[in-house]
């Protein structure tokens, strides 16, 4: 009889323990819904509409960030960034990775400009999951301008996050180019936006570039180590709104090969 006693407090505390793990589970999926929400908004309000993908591509492009996840096998909910480098869609989100449900959530998405391999000294931008780190320390732009009177990375103080060097293809070798994310020319380089256009970087609006800065979206591991690298808090924006379950990773991919 004693054991039975013992083995039905055991099962009722199991119980117990299972509702309270539950109920937490249960509140953190309602400050992550209301969270992302309020992203949605501030995305709306910072970046805007210009890009309106249908829902058919949509589908497509969330099936393949999760098959990426689930890959990588993420074990934390954060947010992203995954940009398609095909030449007729050029195009980059923003998302939430939901790592109790398994599923992604769009945040927004805006126009991007790739690598054009086609052109003399241009580079196809690579495919892969990249790691926003200080071990690539970013930096921010001068806003000088190039020799065609273009500001390349963006107006001064634009965000330039740097994912070091990567391989790519080019032609029928493979070669090493430095993947940045980056702002462009407002004037020059902006409309070009959303065409195969960069050296091999990846260029966006400068209303993203506040976006992706503001919020730290890839800002992980510069948050964990702000405290102990004093370049940390030059690098980081001094009014930047640090979200929680902020990311650190780009996921590059290509739609035309899928």
């Amino acid at each position: 009889m004693a054991r039975i006693a013992v083995f039905v407090l055991l099962l009722i505390f199991l119980v117990g323990a299972s509702a309270l793990a539950q109920d937490k589970v249960e509140a953190i999926l309602e400050i992550q819904d209301s969270r992302v929400e309020t992203m949605k908004e501030l995305f709306l309000e910072t970046v805007g509409q210009s890009a309106n993908p249908e829902k058919e591509y949509l589908y497509f492009v969330f099936a393949d960030m999760a098959k990426i996840i689930e890959r990588e096998k993420w074990t934390e909910s954060q947010y992203g960034v995954y940009v398609d480098r095909n030449p007729s869609r050029q195009m980059i989100f923003v998302f939430f990775f939901d790592c109790f449900l398994r599923s992604v959530k769009f945040i927004g998405a805006d126009k991007v400009s790739t690598g054009n391999p086609k052109r003399k000294g241009h580079f196809l931008t690579p495919i892969g999951v990249f790691e926003n780190t200080i071990k690539n320390f970013g930096y921010r732009a001068l806003g000088t301008k190039n020799d065609q009177g273009w500001k390349g990375l963006g107006e001064k103080g634009s965000r330039v996050w740097d994912f070091g060097w990567q391989k790519t293809d080019y032609k029928k070798e493979k070669r090493d180019i430095r993947l940045l994310l980056h702002a462009t020319d407002l004037v020059y380089g902006e409309k070009r936006l959303g065409t195969i256009d960069s050296m091999g970087c990846i260029r966006i609006s400068a209303k993203l570039n506040k976006f992706l800065d503001c919020y730290g979206i890839l800002d992980k591991d510069y948050y964990e180590n702000s405290k102990s690298i004093k370049a940390v808090s030059w690098l980081l924006r001094p009014n930047s709104q640090p979200i929680v379950f902020v990311g650190r990773y780009l996921l590059v991919s290509d739609s035309s090969l899928k």
